[in-house]
C-alpha cells in the first residue's frame, strides 16, 4: 500500500496539512516542483528535504554519478582533541539585555550555502582519492578536492544564483517574486542541515564540521573589521551581527558594509575556479530593539528579541509570538501590543509605550473572564516526546495523550497534541477533539496565568539599566 495516494486529473493541495502552502503559497510551490522535478501533489505532502534531495539526485544523474541504495560512508577517524576543535557548531554571542536605538543588522546572505558553495563540500569530495588534491581546508584541516566540483557545490550555485535574480526582480517589481525567492531560502538552510542527517543521500559529517568551522571564522572576521572602524558589536548570531556606533547613520553603515565586502573578496577565496562571493547585506538600521532575558537568571538570551526598523518593519524573534505551542489568543494579545509599540520612533517614545502593558493585559484578561473568546484559539499544542507510558511524572501532554488513546485514536512520539486546560477535580487538560464533544468549563486562571508569563518580554524593561 502507498502512504499517499494522489488525484488523477487535478492537484490537490490541503493547505492545513501543507508547510509548504503556508509558508510559500502556490507560486513558492510552483517554482520547487519546477526545479526539484517534484509533482506538485507529492510536494504538498513532503517535508523540506524532499525537494532539496530530489534536486540533488537530478544533478547527480546528470553528472554521471551511481547513487548508491544507503549511504555506506562512515565518519573518518579523528581524535578526541580535533572533534573539539572542529565540531563546535555556528557562533553564538550573549547579548546584554535591554533597550538600543540607531542599531544596524548585518547579514551574510545565505553563509552556509556559500562556503559549501565555495569550498567544495561534498559527501564525495571530502578527503577525496586524487593524487593531486592537496589543499587543505581552513580550521578543520580534511584535505578537499580541487579536480572536480562536487554535487553538492554545483546544486547550491543553482539555488543562490537564482534566489539573487529573483531578489533583484522583486526590488523592481514587487512582492510578486517574494515567495519563489522564499521557497529557494528554505532549500539552502534545509541544505546544511541535512549535511550532517546520518540518513542524507549526499551527508557527510565532515563537510557539515567544516562548514560551521569556516563560518565561524567568517563571523569573527566581520566582527573585527566592525570594530576596527569603532563600531561596537551588541550581538552576534551565526550569520549575522548587531553593531552600534553613537551619531551612526544609514550612509555610513552602508560604507561599512561595502568595506566589509571588499576585504571578504580578498580573503576568502574558495577552492574552485567559479566560487559565489560572500556578502554581507545591511538588513537595516532600527529605531529601537530589545533583547530579551532569560526568565531564570536575567542573562540575555540569543535568539529572542523584538525590534523595529526605520522604513517600519517589526523583526522578532523567539517570543511567545513566534513559537507554535502558544495559543492564539496570546499571540494576538503580544501582536496587538508590538503594534502599539511600533509608533515609537526612538528609546524614549518606546520607554513611554511600554508602560501600557498594565492596560493592555487587563483588557485581553477582561475578554478571557467575560468569555468574549474563541475556544480554538486557547489550542496549546505539544510535542509528545515518548510513549505516553513512559511518561514518569503526570503533565498536561501525557493526560491529554492518555485521553486520545482511552478513545481509541493511535499518537506516537513526536506527534503533536491539540490541549486545552479545564476546571476538573480529576483531570487538568483534554484533547480539543474531545473536548468538543462533551465541553466543560474553561480553566480561565490557567490562561490568565500563560498571558501574564506572555508580558515577562515587555515588563522586564522597567528594572533593566539601557545603553546610552
Amino acid at each position: 500500500m502507498p502512504d499517499s495516494s494522489f488525484f488523477l486529473g487535478r492537484i490537490h493541495i490541503d493547505p492545513s496539512n501543507s508547510f509548504f502552502y503556508r509558508e510559500i503559497g502556490l507560486d513558492g510551490m510552483i517554482e520547487l516542483s519546477r526545479i526539484s522535478s517534484l509533482p506538485l501533489q507529492q510536494l504538498s505532502r513532503t517535508t523540506i528535504g524532499t525537494p532539496i534531495t530530489s534536486l540533488e539526485m537530478k544533478i547527480a544523474f546528470e553528472q554521471g554519478y551511481l547513487i548508491p541504495y544507503r549511504k555506506n560512508n562512515p565518519e573518518d577517524p579523528k581524535t578526541a582533541l580535533d572533534l573539539l576543535k572542529i565540531d563546535r557548531g555556528g557562533l553564538t554571542f550573549r547579548p546584554e539585555a535591554g533597550i538600543y536605538e540607531n542599531v544596524a543588522e548585518l547579514d551574510f546572505f545565505s553563509m552556509y550555502p556559500s562556503i559549501i558553495a565555495n569550498y567544495n563540500l561534498s559527501y564525495e569530495t571530502i578527503n577525496c582519492k586524487h593524487k593531486k588534491c592537496i589543499h587543505r581546508l581552513p580550521t578543520a584541516g580534511y584535505r578537499i578536492c580541487t579536480q572536480k566540483e562536487g554535487i553538492l557545490p554545483k546544486t547550491l550555485k543553482f539555488l543562490i544564483e537564482r534566489r539573487k535574480q529573483y531578489k533583484k526582480l522583486k526590488k523592481k517589481e514587487g512582492d510578486k517574486y517574494d515567495r519563489r525567492q522564499i521557497g529557494i531560502k528554505w532549500l539552502l538552510v534545509v541544505s546544511f542541515g541535512y549535511l550532517g542527517y546520518k540518513n542524507a543521500v549526499f551527508g557527510r559529517i565532515e563537510s557539515h564540521e567544516t562548514t560551521t568551522a569556516i563560518g565561524r571564522d567568517l563571523l569573527l572576521f566581520v566582527k573585527d573589521i566592525a570594530e576596527k572602524e569603532d563600531f561596537s558589536l551588541l550581538h552576534g548570531l551565526t550569520d549575522c551581527i548587531w553593531i552600534y556606533k553613537k551619531g551612526a547613520t544609514e550612509e555610513a553603515y552602508n560604507k561599512l558594509k561595502d568595506n566589509i565586502n571588499k576585504k571578504l573578496s580578498r580573503k576568502y577565496k574558495g577552492v574552485l575556479e567559479e566560487t559565489v562571493p560572500f556578502e554581507v547585506k545591511l538588513e537595516g538600521v532600527y529605531d529601537w530593539i530589545v533583547f530579551v532575558p532569560s526568565k531564570e537568571d536575567g542573562v540575555g538570551v540569543p535568539n529572542r528579541f523584538y525590534g523595529k526598523f526605520k522604513d517600519g518593519r517589526i523583526k522578532v524573534r523567539g517570543i511567545e509570538l513566534r513559537r507554535s505551542d502558544t495559543p492564539r489568543f496570546i499571540k494576538e494579545f503580544q501582536e496587538d501590543f508590538l503594534n502599539h509599540l511600533s509608533k515609537a520612533k526612538n528609546k524614549k517614545e518606546l520607554l513611554k509605550k511600554l508602560s501600557d502593558i498594565d492596560t493592555f493585559f487587563e483588557k485581553y484578561a477582561v475578554m478571557l473572564r467575560e468569555g468574549k473568546f474563541c475556544v480554538q484559539d486557547l489550542i496549546v499544542r505539544k510535542r509528545l516526546s515518548k510513549l505516553v507510558e513512559e511518561y514518569r511524572v503526570k503533565n498536561d501532554i501525557s493526560e491529554t495523550a492518555g485521553t486520545l488513546i482511552k478513545e481509541g485514536i493511535t499518537v506516537n512520539p513526536g506527534e503533536k497534541v491539540n490541549i486545552i486546560y479545564i476546571k476538573d477535580s480529576f483531570i487538568k487538560a483534554v484533547p480539543y477533539e474531545i473536548y468538543i464533544k462533551s465541553p466543560k468549563p474553561v480553566d480561565i486562571k490557567r490562561y490568565e496565568k500563560l498571558l501574564k508569563e506572555s508580558c515577562f518580554v515587555f515588563e522586564f524593561i522597567k528594572d533593566r539599566f539601557y545603553y546610552d
